[in-house]
């Protein structure tokens, strides 16, 4: 079941409702495709935490060892750092928490269909395919939670379809959230640019798993 969203308002509201996943639906103009096509990135990644009062701020920080200097000269990245920091405030405001995890990168590899064992999670493609999906009625949940292969979780093929990229997309997670994956398209494609954002206490298990180890 999806919740399609028309403005933040509606999106805040998608806690409050019984369905899978909110789609916040958002028009891209040419010159930012033109800012991401031209970026040519090598494959990075970078995690942290953004807070609700300094999300821009915390965000600069996070990114600018990752994105060379040329880039972040150019006026788009200032527009995308503050596109950024506007989804990061409503996400914290979302959870109600003063902080969130924040998840930037090109390397995307989820393969397999799954559900996300969170509460929440909000992902936005900024560059490449969005977020492949497969509703209920064309997949077969209990050969996803046997551990068999993509084939045989598909149904209907006719049935899947894509987030948009700039869509702002909040899963509901657990296991009754709806499946989805990286498409084929984006697994390899260096050019594609996602950000994930999840609740606070995602990363701190995270930093806890890393410390025992």
């Amino acid at each position: 079941m999806i919740f399609n969203c028309e403005n933040v308002k509606s999106l805040m509201d998608f806690k409050h409702n019984n369905h899978q996943l909110a789609i916040l639906n958002r028009q891209v103009s040419e010159d930012f495709n033109l800012f991401f096509s031209g970026l040519n990135l090598t494959p990075f990644s970078t995690s942290g935490y953004v807070s609700l009062e300094n999300s821009l701020n915390d965000i600069i920080k996070l990114t600018e060892e990752k994105i060379p200097s040329k880039i972040r000269k150019n006026i788009f990245f200032n527009n995308w750092l503050n596109d950024m920091s506007e989804i990061c405030k409503m996400f914290c405001l979302f959870q109600e928490k003063d902080k969130i995890s924040f998840w930037l990168g090109s390397e995307r590899g989820c393969k397999r269909f799954h559900v996300d064992m969170v509460p929440y999670r909000c992902l936005v493609t900024y560059s490449g395919q969005g977020t492949e999906l497969l509703p209920d009625n064309a997949a077969d949940r209990n050969a996803f939670i046997s551990g068999k292969p993509n084939e045989n979780i598909i149904k209907d093929r006719s049935a899947i379809r894509y987030l948009n990229k700039w869509d702002v997309a909040i899963f509901r997670g657990g296991k009754h959230g709806i499946l989805h994956r990286t498409p084929e398209s984006a697994l390899n494609d260096r050019s594609s640019i996602l950000m994930r954002l999840d609740d606070s206490t995602f990363l701190e298990q995270i930093e806890k798993i890393n410390t025992v180890n």
